[in-house]
């Protein structure tokens, strides 16, 4: 008996394939790309958004805070039912004219002061009212009658010296400042001989320009005559150069007013 053929021993696995029968291969399979995603659109991080919303609402409100304030402040102080600005206006300055002798004598020009001030005003009435007490006291102890005297100060209200600086820091001085510069002479040299009398109570009744009276703070002797004075003017006043020293101390003589 003939043997099998060769390949049958290996199994029908590596037959060959029936004579006139031939396997068709698979088509190829063909891909068609399609369009590229689109690219996503970066969105700000969620704490950007927030920032930014607030500072939206913050700059809004500053808006409407900055309106509110223009609507409602005040235009500038203006004089009643002219719709003119008010101005602050000057003391009037009084003139050159010697004052009481020399003493303190008034310059040229005045300082602006607030005549809206209240705390100057009643600063100023109180001084008057201590002035108007110390000169009752200097004509009770020093009535004029021709006594020879050292004259330390004379000033007006609004007189201007430009050799000596006020209480209020200018060289203008008020009624205040006045009162101010007596204490301060009668605390110095010249000790408790010094008192207060106005230039009406002796001699022409000098006056300023404006027709008041100065204040003069004097200090009593005994001197016997402007010599005297003088000489104790010297001593008192030795740092003072001598040009300087008429408009600190200098003669007065306290005749009786209108030569009576």
């Amino acid at each position: 008996m003939a043997g099998a053929p060769w390949w049958e021993e290996f199994g029908a696995a590596t037959a060959p394939p029936a004579t006139g029968t031939v396997e068709a291969p698979a088509p190829p399979v063909t891909h068609h790309p399609g369009p590229p995603p689109a690219a996503p659109v970066p969105r700000p991080p969620r704490g950007l958004q927030v920032t930014a919303a607030v500072l939206s609402v913050v700059l809004l409100a500053l808006l409407g805070l900055l309106a509110a304030r223009r609507l409602a402040a005040p235009g500038p102080p203006t004089a009643a039912g002219t719709g003119v600005p008010t101005a602050v206006s000057a003391l009037p300055s009084p003139t050159a004219a010697t004052a009481a002798g020399g003493s303190g004598t008034p310059g040229a020009s005045g300082s602006s002061r607030s005549s809206g001030s209240s705390r100057g005003a009643a600063a100023d009435a109180a001084a008057t009212a201590e002035l108007q007490r110390l000169r009752q006291q200097g004509l009770t102890a020093h009535p004029p009658r021709g006594q020879w005297v050292a004259q330390l100060a004379a000033k007006s209200v609004g007189t201007t010296d430009p050799g000596q600086t006020a209480a209020n820091g200018s060289s203008t001085f008020y009624a205040a400042d006045i009162l101010a510069q007596s204490r301060q002479i009668a605390s110095g040299v010249a000790g408790g001989d010094v008192f207060v009398l106005r230039t009406t109570d002796f001699g022409d009744g000098l006056v300023d320009a404006r027709g008041n009276p100065y204040w003069v703070t004097l200090a009593a002797g005994p001197f016997a005559d402007a010599d005297d004075v003088r000489t104790w003017c010297a001593s008192m006043f030795a740092d003072t150069p001598a040009g300087d020293r008429g408009n600190v101390c200098l003669p007065k003589q306290l005749t009786p007013p209108g030569g009576r």
